[in-house]
């Protein structure tokens, strides 16, 4: 018999002397006492030794599973499509903490006004709004409609929007805006002691149109300082004649500042002045400016005169009558309407 088969023997002969030494008084004092659990008899740990064990029996029913590494690093899943408008998830930082999503590119007016316009954009704008008929009543006119876009006159007179003869009472001649950033008060009647509040005047009660806001009155005023006067040749910019001048011109010059008694109301280098005369033509009315005025008839408010010759010998008669002095010659009426024609 080999020796693997006299184990087997042995070791069932030993299975079968259990039930007698379980009985056996014998063995009492090797016993644990009653009242603890009995040591397991040899049948128990033979079959406990060969049943086999669990992967997991000795694991904790609670314990966490953990993620390895590489799955947690691993890329998510592209989105699909239908989904492309909504914001990316929040991604986690190093520290653990969540970063807000990124905020859009496009700032809206609403959040991001717009800064100031600079001067020459100013005027720009100003230039559209003197062209735009939305600032009148029912969109009838523009300010360009009496002063063109250039800002000199259409050498009209209106009764608000309607042209009339030359000489009506109730007309107003339109005047050029050339120079009108270097006068010191506006309108025919002087009621405007600033720019702003004779561009008003004139939208609400002569165009009839709505109320224009502060932006657009900024605008138009920036674009109507920009009208300066043509270059002239013969007049210095202080009003004396140039070297070069004409004789004519040159006394002329002498006139206006002499017994003609132009520069009285017609003050250099402005050539107007600030206050309002009555001479004799319906009330008192703003001292209008002779810069560029050979191109502006018909003269006076109501354009009752034609021709810059007859507007030079009327009012020479209106001062000689005022001071009590002489009146003019026709060569004197011909060298100061020279002086004056060419300002």
């Amino acid at each position: 018999m080999s020796f693997t088969g006299l184990r087997s023997v042995v070791l069932c002969l030993g299975l079968l002397t259990l039930p007698a030494l379980a009985a056996d008084k014998s063995v009492t004092p090797y016993l644990r006492p009653a009242e603890t659990k009995p040591a397991p008899t040899l049948m128990q740990m033979l079959v406990a030794a060969l049943k086999p064990k669990s992967v997991h029996a000795a694991e904790p029913a609670h314990k966490p599973r953990v993620r390895p590494a590489a799955a947690a690093a691993k890329k998510p899943k592209t989105p699909p499509a239908t989904a492309a408008t909504e914001p990316p998830p929040a991604q986690p930082t190093t520290a653990g903490a969540t970063e807000p999503p990124a905020q859009s590119t496009t700032v809206g007016a609403a959040v991001t006004p717009p800064g100031p316009l600079s001067e020459t954009e100013l005027a720009a704008k100003g230039l559209e709004l003197f062209n735009d008929t939305s600032l009148s009543g029912g969109n009838k006119a523009s300010c360009a409609t009496c002063h063109f876009s250039t800002g000199h006159t259409n050498n009209k007179t209106y009764v608000g929007l309607d042209v009339v003869a030359d000489g009506d009472p109730n007309g107003r001649n339109t005047p050029t805006l050339w120079g009108v950033g270097e006068r010191a008060v506006f309108g025919w009647a002087g009621q405007a002691a600033t720019l702003e509040d004779s561009i008003r005047g004139i939208i609400v009660n002569r165009m009839k149109g709505a109320e224009p806001s502060q932006q657009t009155l900024a605008a138009l005023v920036a674009y109507v300082r920009t009208l300066n006067y043509p270059a002239n040749w013969q007049v210095k910019e202080d009003g004396t004649p140039r070297p070069d001048a004409s004789a004519a011109v040159k006394r002329g010059y002498d006139l206006y500042i002499g017994d003609g008694g132009c520069g009285t109301c017609h003050q250099l280098p402005s050539f107007d002045k600030k206050s309002k005369d009555d001479i004799g033509t319906g009330g008192k009315f703003k001292v209008p400016t002779l810069h560029a005025v050979a191109s502006t008839a018909p003269y006076f408010h109501d354009g009752r005169t034609a021709s810059l010759r007859d507007a030079v010998k009327l009012m020479w008669d209106v001062y000689a009558k005022k001071m009590d002095s002489r009146l003019p010659t026709e060569d004197e009426v011909d060298d100061l309407t020279a002086y004056v024609g060419a300002l």
